[in-house]
């Protein structure tokens, strides 16, 4: 018997509904047509799920099975393409009032909002604030449609260069690409990365302002569960505003800005390219031992006898714990390192969250007590046998020939204790001992490179590809393990350490500028193991698009002893 082969339909495509309901639509179908199901009546819905993808309500599809869900404002993935709204409506005021004097770049984010600068560096004015906000109120009024369009490479270069948005224009000319995605608000492109609301209507809440040093433009908007706060010191981060600026300055040294500079590094000459790569290392070594020369002024004078380090997953925190110690110990200081990580508890004692979720980043989730009378034994000179958490079997065992002692108080040396962890800033971990005499550290990829003009990188992003190497390297969970358990590592990072960042004693940014191309080749396999029925295959298809717009180079060049190595692999202190 010739078993019957399904015809396709080639003019209609077949819609299922949220409630179950399934139509046709003529091909090409206008997904904004689709709001007129009662299953999508909510005025809330900013975006459509389709087939496990985000798209546009202004998006066409011409594929022949659609299964649809709403994504609404309020919710993670509607939050952001209200944010990629605002800061689209955002660039084409500034382009329409002051594109013969000057252009912007966002540069990284703060408290509700991103901070933006003027391409030459220079101030802006409360009357260019007030400009700016009164255009965008009045694109916002008018609710004018935000448009997919697509150019050739010719026009999209021809347009970016004229408008000087070089950004732009490196990123298109180093990635080659055949035909350009844009955005398009009132005649004004920017390039396409992922979707916005249908119109400028969907802004509801908004402000800009003028920074406390009058240097840079915060452009703000509400989040999911906090409005815009009213006073500035609750938006600004201060210090790690003044990290990014310090990473901003030497990558403009390096002329490496956007991904289109550094693509064009790493086409140069491999030559040139390893000098680079070992430029920016020996940049990095350079801040450590500063830092090193710093704290060690300290602990020599005997004001501090503990450093705590801290930052949200994979920043690099035991590497550079490691590193910072050997500094230390090149200044005649005795360092013991030991890591919060070892003294988890095991799984099955992890308490719980709200909504009866295993909680691993809360510091309930460690064994504090046996931390801190660890602690106590080594300030006291005891001998203390080193902690061991092994992740894949989820247990701690103590070594028997690793022992942890600080020098007699009689035999001249100096000595500190180094501790990294997830709340190695946090008072309450290390109650025991006083505040002035604890150093903190904050660690961080504060990454100060960006797409195009307006779309720089998230630190969770490079970040994220660090622990889903790193999660499949050593801990045995596969890229939809990490993607799935992010949400909750997020949560537990606004929770437990964001909010002592600016009550840190300094902060380090973790990054390099040519890590992404050195991940390339280790994520992008992992990545694309991600069904295309996972929940997240929306955002493994992201990451995916995001790192592939770098070059990619092998890792024979980075030394042992980089921070990267602690994710990839083959690092001197594992």
């Amino acid at each position: 018997m010739t078993e019957q082969i399904e015809e396709i339909d080639i003019e209609n495509v077949k819609v299922t509904f949220p409630d179950g309901d399934v139509k046709k639509y003529p091909k090409p179908l206008l997904l904004l047509d689709l709001l007129k199901h009662p299953s999508l009546s909510n005025p809330d819905i900013i975006c459509l799920l389709v087939n496990g993808e985000v798209k546009s309500l202004n998006s066409k599809i011409s594929f022949g099975i659609a299964k649809v869900s709403p994504i609404l404002v309020k919710s993670s993935e509607g939050a952001s393409a209200y944010r990629r709204t605002l800061v689209k409506i955002f660039a084409t005021a500034v382009h329409k009032l002051y594109s013969k004097e000057f252009n912007v770049i966002i540069h990284h984010g703060v408290n509700n909002g991103y901070l933006v600068k003027k391409v030459d560096l220079k101030d802006f004015t409360e009357e260019e604030i007030k400009k700016i906000k009164e255009k965008m109120e009045e694109l916002i009024k008018k609710d004018l449609p935000i448009d997919e369009v697509e150019l050739s490479n010719d026009e999209a270069l021809n347009y970016f260069n004229s408008i000087k948005h070089y950004y732009s224009a490196s990123l298109i000319e180093t990635n080659n690409y055949d035909i350009v995605k844009c955005s398009c608000l009132d005649k004004f492109l920017t390039l396409f990365f992922r979707p916005m609301g249908k119109s400028t209507g969907v802004i509801k809440d908004f402000d800009v302002r003028l920074s406390s040093d009058k240097n840079s433009l915060l452009l703000l908007f509400p989040t999911i569960t906090r409005p815009i706060p009213k006073n500035l010191e609750d938006i600004e981060t201060v210090m790690k505003s003044k990290s990014y600026a310090r990473s901003f300055q030497y990558s403009k040294k390096i002329n490496v800005q956007c991904v289109g500079d550094w693509n064009k590094h790493v086409i140069s000459s491999p030559q040139k390219l390893k000098e680079l790569i070992l430029t920016m290392s020996m940049n990095q070594e350079r801040e450590i031992n500063l830092i090193a020369e710093k704290i060690s002024e300290k602990v020599i004078n005997g004001k501090v006898k503990f450093i705590g380090i801290a930052g949200p997953s994979a920043s690099g925190k035991t590497t550079f714990s490691k590193k910072l110690g050997l500094s230390l110990k090149s200044l005649g200081i005795e360092t013991i390192v030991i890591g919060m990580d070892d003294y988890y508890k095991s799984p099955k004692d992890v308490p719980v969250d709200e909504n009866g979720v295993k909680d691993f980043e809360c510091l309930e989730a460690l064994r504090i007590d046996d931390f801190n009378e660890d602690l106590k034994k080594i300030f006291n000179g005891e001998k203390v046998k080193r902690c061991v958490f092994d992740f894949v079997k989820g247990q701690h065992h103590y070594l028997d020939d690793d022992i942890m002692q600080l020098p007699p108080k009689d035999s001249g040396k100096t000595a500190v204790v180094l501790c990294e962890g997830l709340h190695g800033i946090d008072p309450k971990a290390t109650e025991s001992i006083p505040r002035d005499e604890k150093f903190f550290i904050y660690i961080a990829p504060l990454t100060p490179m960006n797409s195009d003009e307006y779309n720089f990188f998230a630190d969770y992003i490079l970040r994220l590809y660090r622990r889903m190497i790193r999660d499949f390297r050593t801990r045995n969970r596969n890229a939809s393990g990490t993607l799935a358990h992010w949400p909750g590592v997020e949560k537990g990072e606004k929770k437990y350490i964001f909010p002592y960042i600016d009550s840190s004693d300094l902060i380090w940014n973790s990054s390099l500028d040519y890590e992404m191309s050195v991940l390339y080749p280790f994520v992008y396999p992992l990545l694309r193991t991600v069904n295309v029925k996972d929940p997240n295959y929306y955002l493994a298809c992201y990451l995916m698009n995001t790192i592939g717009s770098f070059l990619p180079i092998s890792d024979e060049e980075i030394e042992k002893t980089a921070v990267l190595r602690e994710f990839i692999g083959g690092s001197l202190f594992e």
